[in-house]
C-alpha cells in the first residue's frame, strides 16, 4: 500500500482494505440510488430523458429547474454508483476464488436483470397502458417480441456483470500491477488529468456514431458514457489505495462550489446552443463542450461527494444499505404508479407545479421502493439474491 505522507489516514487505509462494511460506503450508494429514483421522478414532468411514463401535462424541456437537475445528475450519479460497485468487487474478489466470484455474480446481478427484464418492466408497462387507456396485451406484445436485451435501469446491474467477470479474469490472467496506482499526491493527480483527457477524447469520438440517448443492445448501455464508467469502475477496485488523495478539504463548501460552478458553466453552455440536439453528439463545437464539462465535473462533485460522506456520515443509517438494492430493482413500478396517481387526481392536483409532483413523487417514492425492497427479502428466494 502507498505511504501516507500526512500520516492521517495511516490507521483507516487498512480497515478500509479489509472490511467490506464501510458505512459511509453504504450510506453514500443508497443515498445515490435514492437520487436515482428523483431522477426518474423528475423525467415526465418537464425534465428531459427516456422514461416508461409521459406526463400529458409536462412537455420535455417546459422546466428548466428539472431539466438542470436531470443533466447535472447524469454527470456523476451512475458514474459514482460504478465507482463504489468497483470497490466492493474489489473486497470480494480478494476473498473468493474466482468461480465462486463468477457464480456469486451470476446470481446477484444476472438472475435480477433477466427477472427485471420479463416480469418487473412488464408490470410497469401495464399500469402505463392502462392509465392511457390502451390494449395491454397490444403493449406486452409489442414488448416481449422486440426484446433484445435487458431493459429498464437493469441496464446498469447487467453493464456491472460484465465489468466484474472482465475484473476477475484480468485478476485472475495478470499480476497486480501496483506500478499504476500512484504514490503521491502530484502523481495522483497527474493520472486525474490524464483521464479526464483521455475521456473526454474517448467520449467524444464515440458520441459521433452513438450519441446521447442511443442505448445498444444486449446490455442497453449508452455508449455516450461508456468510458466513464469504465474509468470510474476501475478507479473504485483502487479505492482502497487512492482514497487518501481523493479526499478533498473541506468538503461541503468544495461540493457546493463543484454545483455551483457546474450550473453556471453549463448555463453556458444552454444560452447560446440553446442545448440542440446536437449537443448529444457529433462533430460540433457544442457536443464537444459537453463531453468536456460532463467528465470535469464527474471528478469534482463525485469527488467533494465522496468527502462529504467519509467525513460526516461514519455511522450506519439502520438497514437502509440491506434494502438499497431491492429498492433499486423496484422502483420503477412505484414511481410510474405515483406518476400515473398524480396526473390522475383531482384538477388541483393535475396542475400542481413540475417541481412539485417531482417532489411528491421522489419522496414517497423512495419510502415505498425501500418498503417494497424490505418485503421481497423477507422472502427466502429472493432474499439470498438481493
Amino acid at each position: 500500500m502507498s505511504s501516507d505522507p500526512q500520516g492521517e489516514l495511516a490507521a483507516f487505509l487498512p480497515h478500509l482494505k479489509r472490511d467490506s462494511r464501510i458505512h459511509y460506503i453504504d450510506n453514500l450508494r443508497s443515498s445515490l440510488l435514492a437520487l436515482v429514483i428523483f431522477h426518474h421522478a423528475a423525467l415526465p414532468f418537464g425534465g428531459i430523458g427516456f422514461w416508461l411514463y409521459i406526463s400529458p401535462y409536462h412537455p420535455a424541456w417546459s422546466s428548466p429547474l428539472l431539466s438542470l437537475f436531470v443533466v447535472v445528475n447524469q454527470s456523476y450519479f451512475m458514474g459514482m454508483l460504478f465507482f463504489l460497485s468497483g470497490h466492493f468487487s474489489a473486497i470480494s474478489a480478494s476473498r473468493k476464488n474466482w468461480r465462486a466470484f463468477c457464480l456469486d455474480k451470476l446470481k446477484r446481478l444476472g438472475i435480477p436483470a433477466v427477472v427485471y427484464t420479463l416480469l418487473v418492466q412488464p408490470v410497469a408497462i401495464i399500469l402505463v397502458r392502462w392509465a392511457q387507456h390502451a390494449s395491454i396485451w397490444a403493449g406486452l406484445k409489442g414488448y416481449y417480441s422486440g426484446i433484445n436485451g435487458v431493459r429498464g435501469p437493469a441496464w446498469f446491474i447487467a453493464v456491472l456483470l460484465v465489468f466484474d467477470l472482465v475484473y476477475i479474469f484480468i485478476r485472475k490472467t495478470f499480476s497486480p500491477s501496483s506500478f499504476l496506482i500512484p504514490s503521491s499526491l502530484p502523481r495522483y493527480r497527474w493520472a486525474v488529468a490524464r483521464c479526464i483527457f483521455i475521456i473526454i477524447v474517448t467520449s467524444f469520438l464515440i458520441r459521433l456514431s452513438y450519441p446521447v440517448g442511443r442505448n445498444l443492445p444486449p446490455l442497453g448501455l449508452q455508449l455516450a458514457y461508456a468510458a466513464q464508467y469504465v474509468l470510474a469502475y476501475t478507479a473504485g477496485t483502487c479505492l482502497s489505495y487512492i482514497q487518501q488523495y481523493l479526499l478533498v478539504p473541506h468538503p461541503a463548501r468544495a461540493l457546493a462550489l463543484a454545483y455551483l460552478f457546474a450550473i453556471i458553466s453549463l448555463a453556458g453552455i444552454a444560452i447560446p446552443f440553446r442545448l440542440t440536439p446536437s449537443i448529444a453528439g457529433g462533430a460540433n463545437l457544442a457536443a464537444l463542450l459537453y463531453v468536456i464539462w460532463n467528465e470535469v465535473f464527474f471528478y469534482f462533485i463525485g469527488s467533494a461527494l465522496y468527502s462529504v460522506f467519509q467525513l460526516y456520515t461514519m455511522k450506519r443509517w439502520g438497514n437502509t444499505a440491506r434494502y438499497s438494492y431491492g429498492a433499486f430493482l423496484i422502483h420503477s413500478v412505484v414511481i410510474v404508479a405515483l406518476q400515473i396517481l398524480v396526473d390522475a387526481g383531482s384538477a388541483s392536483i393535475i396542475h400542481l407545479h413540475s417541481v412539485v409532483k417531482t417532489v411528491f413523487v421522489g419522496f414517497f417514492g423512495v419510502i415505498l421502493s425501500w418498503a417494497v425492497a424490505w418485503i421481497l427479502i423477507r422472502i427466502p428466494a429472493v432474499g439470498k439474491i438481493i
